[in-house]
């Protein structure tokens, strides 16, 4: 075997770890701490430091939030995700500096808002578009960046945080739900009238409501790691924008007399879908359409009313034959009706079917002339299960926890 052979299998048999040169560790460095204040009503993260990088270089502060997550190749891995986002409103997504005297200190960004309990990271960037030639022959041409972290609260100050804004999403969402309704009547009464004062006095209020609950809405963290306020920021700015747009399409009918009736009728059923699907989304407790739910829910119960007195009074006669035909022909036909206002609110199915399935049972028990015993006791679990829908829908208030 020659010489020129023996090279090049050495080269093949030679384990992957040997091959591999790692590059040489960059000679430049800062090392820093990322600290999160409260001044002045505001929540200010800042850096400060040292480094041996010359003033000449421009260096970018930003930071991330940083989240545990499971990845299918490498198991777990950490996940650093921008606070600020290049498409955020508000301001920049990272800081521009430049160091001076071999020390920096940097506000990289403030909120009004309390920030979650989770773990921050800081990087100061090197990047290389940045920079001047002159710079980039000295500093070389690949991104480098350096780390500092900051674990702010603690996990029983995020659940905590979570309890008290699953609330404050739940009362914006009442109040889009309460602005959307107001909007829908007064269109209905303007657009008959044709009062164009009357309604030109009327949306002014109305409009200030929906941009002081939209800007409320831009002050939410724009967070994957906190699926619940991105959802609710996202989904809720969408609907501020809808109501914006169905105010001015009811204006140009009521106001310029445009025949536009049709569309407008197809945005407002095209804002509750979307609500609707916001409300399951986010994973909040939301009411439902009062105007639409409350007169089926009654009617319902208008229904069942002669049954109930019927078991109420635990006689065992024949008096029950026109309660049940009553409850059969008129609570089943407003029961029928309830699901189809749920949309994508997979929670209101389950009380709908528990109702159903408690309601069904009840009938069964007094067309087999059962106890008064059973049949009270069939009563009762029927109206736990329309309580709780009753509950979910809005027209009950929340058990205290």
């Amino acid at each position: 075997m020659n010489a020129a052979v023996c090279s090049v299998l050495a080269v093949l048999l030679a384990s992957p770890q040997a091959a591999e040169k790692k590059p040489p560790p960059s000679p430049w460095k800062a090392e820093f701490k990322l600290a999160l204040a409260e001044k002045d009503g505001e929540y200010v993260f800042s850096i400060a430091g040292t480094t041996n990088i010359a003033p000449d270089v421009v260096l970018r502060a930003r930071v991330y939030a940083v989240e545990v997550v499971d990845d299918f190749r490498r198991g777990k891995r950490e996940d650093e995700e921008p606070l600020v986002w290049e498409e955020d409103e508000g301001q920049p997504p990272h800081r521009r500096f430049q160091p001076e005297g071999g020390r920096f200190e940097e506000t990289v960004y403030k909120f009004t808002r309390r920030p979650w309990a989770l773990l921050y990271r800081a990087r100061v960037h090197y990047v290389p578009r940045d920079q001047t030639d002159e710079v980039i022959k000295r500093m070389g041409d690949d991104d480098l960046s350096w780390p500092a972290d900051l674990r702010y609260g603690t996990d029983k100050d995020y659940a905590e945080q979570m309890r008290e804004r699953v609330k404050e999403v739940s009362e914006d969402l009442t109040a889009i739900e309460q602005l959307y309704s107001e909007l829908r009547k007064k269109y209905e009464e303007h657009k008959k009238s044709k009062d164009v004062d009357s309604w030109k006095l009327w949306k002014a209020p109305w409009y200030d409501k929906v941009e002081r609950l939209y800007e409320r809405n831009k002050q939410r963290y724009n967070l994957w790691a906190v699926w619940m306020e991105r959802q609710a920021r996202m989904r809720i700015g969408g609907m501020g924008e809808l109501l914006r747009r169905i105010l001015v399409s009811c204006s140009e009918h009521v106001q310029d007399g445009r025949e536009i009736q049709e569309r407008i009728a197809q945005t407002f059923d095209g804002f509750h879908a979307y609500y609707e699907e916001a409300v399951e989304v986010i994973g909040i407790e939301a009411p439902l359409d009062i105007e639409k739910v409350g007169p089926l829910v009654a009617a319902y119960e208008a229904g069942v009313a002669p049954l109930r007195a019927w078991v109420e009074k635990g006689s065992a006669d024949g008096a029950a034959d026109d309660a049940l035909r009553r409850a059969r022909r008129e609570a089943f036909t407003a029961l029928l009706k309830l699901p189809g206002l749920l949309h994508n609110r997979k929670r209101g199915y389950a009380y709908v079917n528990e109702t159903s399935v408690r309601f069904n049972r009840l009938l069964d028990l007094a067309e087999g002339k059962a106890s008064a015993d059973e049949l009270k006791k069939a009563l009762a679990d029927h109206d736990a299960a329309l309580a709780e829908f009753k509950r979910f829908a809005g027209l009950l208030p929340p058990l205290r926890k």
